[in-house]
């Protein structure tokens, strides 16, 4: 690999921790926020979002650490620091990865919140349980007397002698759950598409007519009158003054769908509730993207160029690498938008330099009980 300058080494440091510090912030707010206000909690994907951010968090102290530790591999400083980023960075496309099984759950096996819930007792040993194998075995494990984790340029991680590793147990199997998660999305969005142009017209599916119940009506003056056949008067008589008449009014009457119409507008329903959570699930899908793309660039750089790396691509790694809390954050508020602003109204309210009117009791005072 090319040797980076030291001052080029110093900025690397600084950007790291200044990413590391931002993020952490971002994974506070997610978690006291989920914890203390209800309003945070009404959408399914913030329940894991909120669990993905205890490894956003343990991530962004391995992150913070920078390249404290770079000068002495053996120390526990840079083995517990090698492990934090090999159990838990990879482990956020893992959420990522179980929020599109929640949308196809909910597309094709009909799942309501409960059953999405109970699939929680999955996720969570699979994120984080798997990570955790090759991350705590390699504190142990040595490739010609050398420790698997060593110096990684950016930090304490899987060291260059085992480039192997970096691919069999991160950039690997990351990759593979973002195509996976990638073709269900399609696979729900046609799905979806396809449900919504078929309901599309329901509304105007109505009989055109029909005739109301006979209505017998009293015609006092002469000329024909319409029976309920439709002819003029009745055979063999004339009408009189007294005479009375069976009559059909037929009048346009519109009517509603029938079952089926109804199963097939609850089925729209079911599949508009799961678009709208594919949309959340998607904006982090795109963080996923965002935060890999450079990494996995950086890696095919250096094994293209026999261990060189691309300058610009590594302080790009450097950047959005230490950034994953913070863009979970910032969808999380995007997506709760309407509960920022009611927390916002509240902690006002509460400010008498702010607002003359006393504040009754919100969210934050019913905060306070869920805490």
């Amino acid at each position: 690999m090319s040797q980076l300058t030291e001052s080029q080494l110093n900025a690397i440091s600084i950007m790291e921790r200044l990413c590391s510090a931002i993020s952490l912030l971002g994974c506070v707010f997610t978690i006291a926020t989920f914890t203390c206000f209800s309003a945070f909690r009404d959408k399914p994907v913030n329940r894991l979002v909120f669990y993905a951010t205890f490894g956003n968090m343990a991530s962004n102290v391995a992150t913070l650490m920078s390249r404290s530790f770079l000068d002495n591999p053996d120390s526990f400083g840079c083995q517990f620091q090698a492990m934090l980023i090999q159990w838990f960075m990879a482990a956020d496309v893992g959420w990522i990865l179980a929020m599109a099984v929640n949308v196809y759950l909910t597309v094709y096996q009909k799942f309501d919140i409960k059953r999405l819930h109970k699939m929680e007792l999955i996720y969570l040993p699979a994120c984080y349980g798997i990570p955790f194998i090759p991350a705590f075995t390699y504190l142990f494990v040595r490739r010609n007397g050398q420790r698997i984790y060593g110096d990684a340029v950016l930090w304490c991680w899987v060291a260059s002698h085992v480039e192997g590793l970096r691919i069999a147990t991160v950039y690997g199997p990351v990759w593979a759950m973002i195509l996976v998660t990638f073709a269900i999305y399609i696979a729900a969005a046609r799905t979806i598409f396809k449900i919504r142009k078929q309901i599309h017209n329901l509304d105007s599916d109505y009989d055109l007519t029909s005739c109301t119940s006979p209505e017998v009506t009293v015609d006092n003056g002469p000329g024909a009158i319409v029976t309920a056949n439709g002819d003029g008067a009745l055979p063999g008589r004339t009408p009189g003054r007294d005479d009375q008449t069976t009559a059909m009014r037929c009048k346009p009457r519109r009517h509603g769908p029938g079952p089926q119409a109804f199963a097939r507008r609850r089925s729209y329903e079911h599949k508009n509730a799961a678009w709208s959570y594919t949309k959340c699930a998607l904006l982090y899908f795109t963080a996923i993207l965002v935060t890999w793309i450079p990494a996995s660039a950086n890696r095919v750089y250096s094994m293209a160029h026999n261990g060189q790396a691309y300058i610009p691509v590594v302080f790009i790694s450097a950047f959005v690498l230490p950034l994953q809390g913070f863009w979970n954050c910032i969808i999380y508020v995007v997506m709760s938008w309407a509960a920022c602003k009611s927390l916002l109204q509240d902690i006002k309210a509460r400010l008498p330099h702010l607002h003359r009117k006393p504040a009754g009791r919100g969210e934050v005072d019913r905060a306070a009980d869920n805490c």
